[in-house]
């Protein structure tokens, strides 16, 4: 089944799995899906995340390559297998339709499936300074693992000092060579905490610096020059690199909200879906959650394992299903049988309800 993109889609096919998100979450479970020969259809708005980082890092044979191609590569690798449907729209409605799904897309079109995998991702919550906006993910970093090396030879900083990880950070940015790092609190810098504050006590005894100044904008610098930090009081800095992790939120949690899924705070002032590992299953069965939508960590490796995960989870189910549905034909027929209600049993036609299914379906695709 090649990918379509344009109108005049078939929406009459009952699909095995419905994806929701094109980033390494949905696309990995796409992919396990394909091995699986599971026909999915996936659907992208076409924003992602990481859409200004300039590199993807930390991940195994693609370090230092673009995120738009390692999801391009994956993409492709996807429609070879022949039985993904690719949709470039925005699903805005879900819910439960019997013992299936049913999404709608901003065209208005419907799509039905056994299952569901929500894998919109999350979107930052960002603070209102001016200036930080044009920054993110290309002179703002809120994973050290993901950027931020390769500027090390040049000061850094922190904005804010709100838990006992952001030691962590900074210890980070010292470790791997920043001359300076500072923690910018814009404004008094009050420990939310006892934990913090001991936190914050370590930072400055191993050279951090705090500068308590209001900071009135941060001015990004192309060609990875890094960023002006300008104050109230009209002095101004240059660093390398600006870590903050602002909260998270789930991408269209109306979804989840149409569908019954769980949420729960995620600690950092932000929203998780509520799962359960390994294979991101819900509180409703049939709906999967991958991706950073469903976990504290946030990275791009990391996503994609989840992906795979809820692949698995998928065919695992409907595997599941199918053999009771196969076991139920066996009893109603020796239940016939033994009742006189037919003179002989061929065992192949005890495998027609599901095999039959799968057969109509690929032709159908």
């Amino acid at each position: 089944m090649a990918a379509q993109t344009g109108p005049n889609f078939d929406t009459s096919i009952l699909f095995d799995a419905i994806i929701i998100g094109a980033g390494p979450a949905g696309l990995s479970a796409a992919l396990a899906l394909c091995r699986m020969k599971r026909p999915a259809v996936v659907f992208s708005d076409g924003e992602f995340r990481n859409a200004k980082a300039h590199l993807a890092h930390t991940i195994l044979s693609r370090d230092d390559q673009p995120a738009s191609e390692i999801r391009k590569i994956g993409r492709e690798q996807i429609e070879r297998y022949g039985t993904t449907r690719f949709v470039e729209r925005r699903v805005c409605k879900a819910r439960k339709d019997g013992n299936d799904f049913e999404v709608e897309d901003d065209q208005g079109e419907k799509w039905r499936a056994k299952k569901i995998v929500l894998a919109m991702g999350v979107r930052d919550a960002f603070p209102d300074l001016e200036g930080y906006a044009d920054c993110w993910g290309q002179s703002i970093y809120q994973c050290l693992f993901c950027d931020g090396l390769e500027r090390a030879d040049r000061p850094a900083a922190m904005l804010g000092f709100d838990s006992p990880m952001s030691l962590h950070f900074i210890g980070i940015m010292s470790h791997i060579g920043c001359p300076i790092v500072t923690i910018l609190s814009n404004g008094p810098l009050k420990p939310l905490d006892e934990a913090t504050a001991e936190a914050l006590k370590v930072a400055e005894a191993s050279g951090a610096k705090v500068d308590e100044r209001r900071i009135r904008k941060l001015v990004h610098h192309e060609d990875e020059q890094g960023i002006d930090v300008v104050f109230e009081d009209g002095d101004s800095f240059r660093i390398g690199f600006l870590q903050h992790t602002p909260p998270t939120h789930v991408v269209a949690p109306n979804l989840a909200e149409d569908l019954g899924v769980e949420k729960l705070p995620d600690g950092r002032g932000g929203t998780l879906l509520k799962t359960s590992q390994p294979f991101g299953e819900t509180n409703l069965e049939g709906v999967f959650v991958t991706g950073d939508a469903g976990v504290v960590m946030k990275h791009f490796a990391n996503a994609m394992a989840l992906g795979v995960a809820a692949g698995a989870g998928v065919s695992f189910q409907l595997g599941k299903e199918e053999e009771r549905e196969l076991a139920k034909n066996l009893v109603e027929t020796n239940i016939r049988l033994a009742y006189g209600q037919t003179n002989q049993c061929d065992v192949t036609s005890l495998f027609q309800p599901v095999r039959g299914f799968s057969v109509s379906l690929r032709e159908a695709l």
